[in-house]
């Protein structure tokens, strides 16, 4: 085989790639929808084929052979993806199940053709995205959201759905609701977040692409790996998902000349949490430094969380239902800083609310069980609340005498 021809193959991924892929998905999803054809399966079907095509062609083609081995990451990155893919294409049946119930606006052009409607949707929605992106940059709270994005030590193509999913709907949420008061068709909207899912897999991806003076319009890979720059104040760049018209606008659009190292993206801090559950509930500690915390710390919090719970129970088989409930509050106090304990604490002291018939307190729990990550996420949740319904919900408590303020175990 002469050199030409060896070289043909991987010239034909590198500018071929992204347009053929990309273009392909607009097709099925913009006319195939147009002209009838259900949107399950069509749509998870074609956006699951992309990711596909994206995933193999790095293997083909990669950017650095590096970022194609596992850094402890593929099975948490998986779960975000299957996650965050289900919630995005489950939007369209959100939607449209939801549009009888308001009226909407007469300001969307829905004499256009679908294909045109979801370009549109998709301007009114990248603005949004910019603007959390940006925000998420510059406010304490959403950083610890967004920095589970951030957090990758490599680049490939699953990294687009590597988000707390809370955070994703932050981004998308006020664009959403625009182009829905609006008056757009769940359809249009559908169409767009299925091309827009191939799009991020392509922006993330490990794959060696060029996009051509497209880089300067829409939001490639070879544009945003520099968004991924492990120093926090040189990766304040290149924030649009799709488009990058608004980086344009407001200063925010950089390209070296120079290639981005393999080891040059991700995070600064060395103990970041690679587990799918430890980063969901990242953003709610109440402490942002708590992730490094010393491990016997969260030991000791569980060891006599779970030690007042079996004594909740012990006690409640007895009949001792004030010792049952003074063991679930002593149980919460330890449990307050460490959100997935704080959630199990609620949970326990509804069951017992429940059992005993005790209403008021089962609508108390429930409060408090819906309050409890917003509490960590905005740092507001009381020391040595109790957590039950007699005490009010953000007040501070002082430390319960029968607890050792150190090793947690009774005096």
């Amino acid at each position: 085989m002469s050199t030409k021809e060896s070289r043909f193959p991987k010239a034909f991924i590198r500018f071929g790639s992204y347009p053929l892929i990309l273009g392909a998905t607009a097709l099925l999803l913009f006319y195939g929808l147009a002209a009838g054809w259900p949107y399950f399966p069509t749509v998870p079907l074609t956006v699951a084929a992309a990711l596909a095509c994206v995933a193999l062609l790095e293997r083909r083609l990669p950017f650095h052979a590096a970022w194609g081995r596992d850094h402890r990451d593929s099975i948490c990155d998986t779960i975000h993806a299957v996650v965050n893919l289900i919630v995005l294409l489950a939007v369209h049946g959100v939607i449209a199940a939801l549009a009888p119930l308001w009226s909407a606006g007469t300001w969307w052009p829905e004499q256009w053709p679908l294909w045109a409607q979801a370009l549109a949707v998709g301007a009114v929605l990248d603005l949004s995205l910019y603007s959390v992106h940006w925000l998420s940059h510059r406010v304490g709270w959403l950083w610890r959201f967004h920095a589970i994005h951030h957090s990758s030590e490599r680049l490939y193509w699953l990294n687009g759905e590597r988000r707390h999913p809370m955070h994703a709907g932050m981004m998308a949420a006020p664009g959403l609701l625009a182009v829905v008061l609006m008056g757009a068709p769940a359809l249009a909207v559908g169409a767009w977040l299925g091309l827009l899912a191939v799009h991020l897999a392509f922006q993330h991806s490990n794959l060696d692409y060029r996009v051509g003076p497209l880089r300067f319009v829409i939001g490639a890979a070879e544009v945003h790996r520099w968004h991924h720059k492990r120093e926090y104040e040189d990766a304040q760049v290149n924030y649009g998902e799709f488009w990058m018209v608004w980086d344009h606008l407001f200063g925010t659009f950089r390209l070296p000349k120079h290639k981005l190292g393999a080891n040059e993206v991700g995070l600064k801090e060395t103990h970041f949490p690679m587990g799918y559950g430890a980063q969901l509930v990242h953003p709610f500690r109440s402490d942002p430094a708590a992730a490094d915390a010393p491990a016997g710390d969260y030991g000791l919090a569980r060891a006599a969380f779970l030690r007042e719970t079996g004594l909740a129970i012990s006690r409640m088989a007895a009949g001792d239902l004030p010792a049952a409930w003074r063991a679930h509050e002593l149980g919460h106090i330890v449990s307050q800083p460490y959100l997935g304990l704080h959630l199990r604490s609620h949970a326990a002291m509804l069951g017992l609310a429940w059992r005993t018939r005790d209403y008021p307190e089962v609508l108390a729990q429930v409060v408090r069980l819906a309050l409890a990550p917003v509490g960590h996420a905005l740092g507001r949740t009381p020391p040595q609340n109790v957590g039950t319904g007699r005490f009010g919900v953000m007040e501070h408590g002082s430390w319960p005498s029968e607890l050792d303020p150190i090793t947690f175990q009774r005096r």
